[in-house]
């Protein structure tokens, strides 16, 4: 049951934390003296908004990390606050199960077209170790020399990675029967993947944290 409205997955109206809470004070007074009073930094645990307020005139609002939303709860030390607490901590561990499961989704996706690569590089007479060649040297080049292992790469590298070999499966079409070709193919998709990444996120793929390492029960067959 959704006892306080969660938006995007990570933020919550102070105004409606505040109506559950049943504060006796203004809401203005109470959320800016709760900001002051432990040092909440905006843009970096809530961002102000306009909404329609009453009478159709604009009221501010501001949108608060669940963690930011946890903290208030807690200093208001009444039942409510404990209730809504708790709650707050269920839905993070909702969310985090989530994240992790689209991750492992991810990784099998990316292991699957890491097989097609291998048996399309058998296909032209290569053999297991040119596979593994091939994609460490894609690898390199998404890492800028450095490289992460699969199994830690965050949600949006375990695509990045699946997105750069599956174009290298796409280029077996044309007919390419040289290993050195899917080589140079591969690190150019690869180095397309990390401007990408680049231009969309401002940081580059070896700037963002490894997580959890994924378990991975299956291995890959070379015969």
């Amino acid at each position: 049951m959704e006892l306080i409205k969660i938006y995007k997955g990570n933020l919550i109206s102070a105004r409606d934390l505040y109506e559950y809470l049943e504060v006796k004070s203004r809401f203005n007074d109470w959320i800016k003296n709760r900001i002051n009073k432990y040092n909440f930094k905006e843009n970096v645990t809530f961002t102000k908004v306009l909404v329609k307020g009453t009478g159709g005139r604009g009221a501010t609002d501001y949108l608060m990390t669940i963690h930011m939303a946890k903290e208030l709860c807690m200093v208001e030390n009444n039942e409510l606050g404990a209730k809504a607490r708790q709650y707050f901590i269920q839905c993070e561990e909702t969310l985090k199960a989530l994240k992790e499961n689209k991750r492992v989704e991810a990784f099998s996706k990316l292991e699957a077209t890491k097989q097609r690569l291998l048996a399309n590089i058998k296909s032209i007479n290569g053999t297991y170790e040119d596979y593994i060649q091939i994609d460490y040297k894609g690898r390199k080049v998404l890492f800028n020399g450095q490289t992460m292992e699969d199994v830690e790469l965050p949600l949006l590298l375990l695509k990045g990675r699946d997105f750069a070999t599956e174009l290298t499966n796409e280029s077996f079409k044309l007919g390419i029967t040289d290993l050195d070709t899917v080589e140079t193919w591969n690190k150019e998709n690869h180095s397309k993947v990390r401007s990408m990444i680049n231009e969309n996120t401002g940081k580059f793929p070896e700037e963002l944290n490894p997580e959890k390492r994924i378990e991975n029960k299956n291995t890959e067959d070379d015969e």
